[in-house]
């Protein structure tokens, strides 16, 4: 999947779900959805992955599942709501990004 244009700018928001057992049970499941929620404008913004297992339930450091990562950055305890939030703001941001950079 490309993420990022020829001059580096970043295109859509990557968000990677895990969906292994211990996610899936704690809501997961639910989370795949989450394309449907987003925003019309701002759904061409975002690319949605399942991941079979991320190990993060395996060290209490990371929090609790289900687990969620946006940009890079994870979410521990996701809930459609949590996930929602971050990722229309995180698009936003990239829609604002791209506005300042044509008007430069």
């Amino acid at each position: 999947m490309v993420w990022e244009v020829a001059d580096g700018m970043k295109t859509k928001v990557r968000v990677q779900i895990c969906v292994g057992t211990a996610c899936h049970i704690m809501g997961a499941a639910d989370l795949i959805t989450i394309g449907d929620l987003i925003a019309e404008p701002l759904r061409d913004r975002v690319e949605i992955q399942g991941i079979a297992c991320m190990d993060l339930c395996r060290d209490e450091a990371h929090g609790k599942p289900p687990f969620v990562i946006i940009d890079g950055q994870t979410l521990a305890e996701a809930t459609l709501d949590k996930v929602l939030a971050r990722v229309e703001r995180r698009a936003e941001e990239l829609i604002d990004e791209d506005t300042r950079d044509v008007g430069a």
